[in-house]
C-alpha cells in the first residue's frame, strides 16, 4: 500500500538521524577529541616536561663527565708521583751519595785526623756516573748483575822529607782509606761502599832542581776503587 503525504513541508514532521550514523559520528567525536587531547597533553605538558628533564639530565651528564675526567686526571697525577717516589726509594737505594762520600774522601786527604800522618794533594779526580738503576720489577739496568757500579779515580801527590818514606807513607795512606784491619778490623765508612782498590804503589819525581821547594820529595800515586754491584747494595740495606 502506497501513502502519500500531501501537506506542505513545514507541517511534515522531521525524519530524525538513524542511530547506526548517530553512533558513528559520535565516536568519530569522541576519538578525534581523545585524540587532540592526548596530542595537547603530550605536545604541550608531556613533551615539555621531557625536555626539561633531558636539560637536567644533560646538565648532570656534563657535570659528571668533568667530575669523571678530574678523577682520572688525579689519577694519572697519583700514578705518576707514586712512580716517582718508587723511582726515587730505589735510586736512594743503589746510589752512592757522593756529597757525603767525597767529604770523606777529602778529610781522609788531608789528614784530619792526623795532619802530621802525611802531606797528600790530588791532581785529579773522577768519580762514576750513576748509570745503573733497578726498575720496579728488581730488574737491573744499564750494567749487568753483579758487576761494580762505577769506579772512583783518582791521581795524587805525598810529600816527603826523605824518599825513604815513600813506602811508609803510601801505607798510613792506603791505611786511611781502607781501614786497619789490626786496629779496627772493619772497613772505613768510606771504604765500606767499595769492594775493592788498586794496590799501593808510588813514584818518586827526578830531582826537582836547584831551587829548594817544599817538601823536598814528591811521589805520585794513582788509585782506583770500585763500588759494590747494586744488587749488592740492596741486600745490604
Amino acid at each position: 500500500m502506497i501513502q502519500i503525504n500531501l501537506l506542505p513541508p513545514e507541517y511534515r514532521p522531521r525524519a530524525g538521524t538513524p542511530v547506526a550514523r548517530f553512533a558513528a559520528i559520535l565516536a568519530g567525536v569522541v576519538l578525534v577529541a581523545s585524540a587532540s587531547g592526548v596530542y595537547a597533553y603530550t605536545h604541550f605538558i608531556e613533551l615539555s616536561r621531557v625536555k626539561e628533564l633531558k636539560v637536567a639530565r644533560d646538565e648532570e651528564l656534563a657535570a659528571k663527565t668533568k667530575l669523571r675526567e678530574r678523577s682520572l686526571e688525579l689519577q694519572r697525577e697519583i700514578k705518576i708521583y707514586e712512580n716517582r717516589r718508587q723511582a726515587i726509594q730505589t735510586i736512594n737505594k743503589s746510589r752512592t751519595l757522593w756529597s757525603r762520600k767525597l767529604d770523606q774522601f777529602f778529610d781522609i786527604v788531608t789528614a784530619q785526623g792526623n795532619p802530621d800522618a802525611y802531606l797528600c794533594w790530588l791532581e785529579s779526580v773522577e768519580v762514576p756516573t750513576q748509570l745503573a738503576a733497578r726498575t720496579r720489577r728488581g730488574a737491573m739496568r744499564g750494567r749487568a748483575k753483579g758487576q761494580p757500579a762505577g769506579e772512583l779515580r783518582f791521581d795524587a801527590h805525598l810529600g816527603m822529607d826523605d824518599n825513604r818514606k815513600a813506602l811508609m807513607l803510601s801505607s798510613t795512606f792506603h791505611k786511611a782509606l781502607t781501614g786497619d784491619p789490626e786496629v779496627t778490623g772493619q772497613p772505613t765508612e768510606f771504604f765500606a761502599d767499595f769492594q775493592s782498590i788498586t794496590n799501593p804503589g808510588i813514584d818518586i819525581q827526578p830531582t826537582r832542581g836547584k831551587i829548594e821547594l817544599i817538601p823536598p820529595v814528591v811521589g805520585d800515586f794513582k788509585y782506583q776503587l770500585k763500588l759494590h754491584p747494586l744488587d749488592h747494595k740492596s741486600k745490604g740495606k
